[in-house]
C-alpha cells in the first residue's frame, strides 16, 4: 500500500496539516510521497496562488474579506466550461501521469483545489484509489462544492455538517476526526514540569503571544498594551519567520516590566503550549486545533480575512476562546480572563469536549482499512 499527499501552497496550515498526516502513515508502515499539485503541473500558477494569497490578505484585507463572502455563497458545482472547470481539466492531465507512475492506493488533498483536481479524475475514471479531502478551518472554505466525486472529507467538527450539505456533498462522506496536527500536540506535560524545561519560573502567570509562522500581526502593540496592566506575567513570544519584528521585540523589552522572552522560528511550540496559561495568536486553523488538543484557551487577534474571521465566529460561538475587538482590546481580554481564573477554568473544560486529538492516527487507520477493504 502506498499513500498521496496532494497539497496547494498558500500558507504553511495545508502543508503541516499534510506533513502530519505523512508522518503518520509512515509511522505505520505506508510508503507515503507529498506533492504541491500546482507547482508540479504549473510552478507559474502555484506561484500566482502563493503570492496573491498573501498580498490580497496583507494588503486589501477589506476588498478580500468581501470577496470571501460572496464566492463562499456559492453551493453548486461550476459549469462544465467555465474556467476553474477548464483549467483543472488541462492541469489533472500532468497530474494523472504522476499518478500512474507512483500508483497511490490513497490520496490525502489538504486543499479545496488539490481535492478539485482530484475530483475530477474520479469522476472521469482515471484514479480508483481513494481521495480524502481536509477542510483545515472551523468553515467550509469555498469551492468545497466543486469536489463531490472525492470519497471522504475530513472536518474539524461534526458541527461542520450543515455548512458541507449547503454544499452539496452527503454526510455520509465526512469524518469529524478533527484537522490532523503532530502527535506532541495532543500529548500533554504538566505546566510546572514544561515551565521548568524552557526556564521558566514555575509559579508565575504565563502567556504565548505568536502571530504564525509568518509573525502576522503588530505583535509589538499587542505586547506593550498587555504591559500596560501593570499584572505580573512571563510572557513568551513567537515572532516566527519575522525577523524585523524578532529584533523590534528584542529591543522592547528592555523597557517592559513583564518578563518577556523572544524568540524566533521554533520547533518546540507544543512545550510553549503546554507552560502557557493562555495563548494569544491568529485563529488559524492548525494552530487553533493544536491549542484546542492541548486544551489551552485561546485570545484571537487579527484574523486573516476570509476564513479566518469564520474561525473567530466558531471559537466564540462554541465558548471556546475570547476575540479581541475595536471595542474589546487585548489588554481587557486578558484582564477579564486573569482577573478570574475560574474562567480560564471553565474555557478548558468546553475545549475539552470540542477539541480533536489524535486526528492524524485516526484519519490513517480509517483510510488504512478502507483501503484494504477496497
Amino acid at each position: 500500500m502506498k499513500a498521496l499527499i496532494l497539497s496547494i501552497s498558500t500558507g504553511q496550515g495545508h502543508h503541516a496539516t499534510g506533513k502530519a498526516v505523512a508522518d503518520c502513515f509512515e509511522r505505520m508502515g505506508v510508503p507515503c510521497e507529498t506533492l504541491d499539485a500546482y507547482g508540479y503541473v504549473e510552478p507559474l500558477m502555484q506561484s500566482l496562488i502563493s503570492k496573491g494569497y498573501l498580498i490580497t490578505t496583507k494588503h486589501i484585507p477589506k476588498i478580500t474579506s468581501k470577496a470571501y463572502d460572496i464566492i463562499v455563497k456559492k453551493t453548486t458545482p461550476s459549469p462544465e466550461y467555465s474556467p476553474l472547470r477548464m483549467t483543472h481539466t488541462y492541469m489533472v492531465i500532468e497530474l494523472q501521469e504522476y499518478l500512474e507512475k507512483y500508483q497511490p492506493d490513497v490520496v490525502v488533498c489538504t486543499h479545496v483545489l488539490s481535492s478539485a483536481m482530484m475530483s475530477i479524475l474520479k469522476e472521469n475514471g482515471q484514479y480508483r484509489g481513494l481521495v480524502a479531502g481536509i477542510v483545515t478551518d472551523f468553515t467550509v472554505h469555498p469551492l468545497w462544492e466543486e469536489t463531490g466525486w472525492i470519497d471522504y472529507y475530513v472536518t474539524p467538527s461534526m458541527l461542520l455538517e450543515y455548512q458541507m450539505k449547503k454544499k452539496g456533498l452527503p454526510a455520509e462522506k465526512l469524518l469529524p476526526f478533527g484537522i490532523p496536527i503532530r502527535p506532541e500536540f495532543s500529548e500533554k506535560k504538566e505546566k510546572r514540569e514544561a515551565r521548568k524545561l524552557l526556564g521558566l519560573d514555575p509559579d508565575k502567570n504565563t502567556l504565548l503571544l505568536m502571530g504564525g509562522s509568518m509573525g502576522y500581526g503588530k505583535i509589538d502593540k499587542t505586547l506593550i498594551e498587555i504591559d500596560h496592566l501593570g499584572m505580573d506575567f512571563q510572557i513568551l513570544v513567537v515572532c516566527g519567520n519575522n525577523d524585523k519584528m524578532f529584533r523590534k521585540i528584542h529591543r522592547l523589552k528592555e523597557m517592559l516590566t513583564c518578563d518577556v522572552r523572544v524568540y524566533g522560528f521554533v520547533d518546540n511550540v507544543h512545550e510553549m503550549m503546554d507552560a502557557a496559561d493562555c495563548i494569544i495568536t491568529k485563529p488559524g486553523g492548525i494552530t487553533s486545533s493544536e491549542a484546542m488538543a492541548k486544551e489551552l484557551p485561546m485570545i484571537m487577534v487579527n484574523p486573516i480575512p476570509g476564513q479566518e474571521e469564520r474561525n473567530v465566529e466558531f471559537m466564540l460561538n462554541n465558548g471556546l476562546a475570547v476575540a479581541v475587538t475595536k471595542t474589546f482590546p487585548i489588554e481587557e481580554a486578558v484582564f477579564s480572563l486573569f482577573r478570574h481564573p475560574e474562567t480560564i477554568e471553565h474555557m478548558r473544560n468546553t475545549i475539552a469536549l470540542r477539541g480533536k486529538k489524535h486526528a492524524a492516527e485516526r484519519l490513517c487507520e480509517f483510510l488504512i482499512r478502507k483501503a484494504k477493504e477496497n
